[in-house]
């Protein structure tokens, strides 16, 4: 099963938007994944395949992070854009 994770500033707004949006074309694509959605202070503590965010959190997310991490972190410009969410995944 795929773990995603949303995260935005404090855990509850953007993030679960984004949440919503992922599981809708995630099931529209017959993809099993469990979403979850968090603060960026709190993603590292979680265990995922990628995690979805607004740029302003993916370069918090990767500014320490390896290369490989670097490629598990999808930046959305439309939170709730399920075409763009659908292109990017």
């Amino acid at each position: 099963m795929l773990k995603v994770l949303c995260v935005c500033g404090c855990g509850l707004g953007s993030c679960f938007a984004i949440e919503m949006s992922a599981k809708s074309v995630l099931q529209k694509l017959g993809i099993e994944a469990d979403i979850d959605h968090t603060t960026v202070s709190e993603a590292s503590s979680f265990k995922y395949d990628f995690i979805l965010t607004q740029k302003m959190f993916a370069d918090v997310l990767t500014a320490d992070a390896d290369d490989e991490q670097k490629k598990k972190v999808i930046i959305l410009n439309k939170l709730t854009d399920k075409k763009e969410i659908e292109e990017k995944i």
